[in-house]
């Protein structure tokens, strides 16, 4: 009898430690562990092209030097309380010197600007799209991981294929992100984060 009661028990003891039980939310974490951050940033940076709301600079720099707010607004997204807000914008510009991985270009109106085609981070091209929100992501690193794969992709692929074409003396439309305060005084000296650069 002893024999068979610990035959049983034993027997027990092997079922009940193959069994894994797993929480729905475990299971779901691992589930969210497998999403394409990467496909989500290609798509994203399609959109961001496909949707063509980028304001033109000189439009978005006179709301500024108009103090013209509701534009202002309008034009921007903002994240948070902060004084400052991100912009899509678009501009045609004759390149005056390729210096590496930098173009010194004249926009629209005379306005010397700065294009930095290798030092893309941050978040000002996933905010300035305002395609893409904190609540969309369980946790603040998965929202900054899209920003990471966004810029990889401008700037490992897309920015580099249309630098092969271009030269100074070239005129070449922009689309961009920039970060502006609302409150912003020096209007001249701005430096674009580059999406998107076409030889015209």
């Amino acid at each position: 009898m002893k024999k068979i009661i610990i035959s049983s028990v034993l027997t027990v003891v092997a079922i009940y430690n193959s069994i894994y039980i797993e929480s729905l939310d475990d299971l779901k974490q691992k589930k969210d562990s497998n999403f394409d951050f990467a496909k989500y940033s290609q798509d994203l940076y399609q959109q961001i092209l496909a949707k063509s709301q980028a304001v033109e600079l000189s439009q978005l720099l006179s709301s500024f030097a108009e103090n013209d707010h509701a534009n202002i607004a309008k034009y921007g997204n903002r994240l948070g309380i902060g004084s400052s807000a991100y912009y899509l914008v678009k501009c045609q510009a004759k390149i005056l010197e390729v210096q590496g991985d930098r173009l010194k270009v004249l926009a629209s109106g005379n306005r010397p600007l700065e294009i930095d085609t290798k030092f893309i981070f941050g978040n000002a091209i996933r905010d300035a799209s305002g395609l893409v929100k904190l609540t969309d992501f369980k946790t603040t690193a998965e929202f900054n991981k899209i920003s990471e794969s966004l810029n990889t992709i401008i700037r490992e692929k897309a920015i580099p294929e249309e630098l092969k074409t271009i030269k100074a003396g070239d005129t070449i439309d922009i689309v961009g992100a920039v970060k502006l305060g609302e409150k912003q005084q020096d209007l001249l000296n701005l430096s674009v984060l580059p999406i998107k650069i076409s030889k015209i």
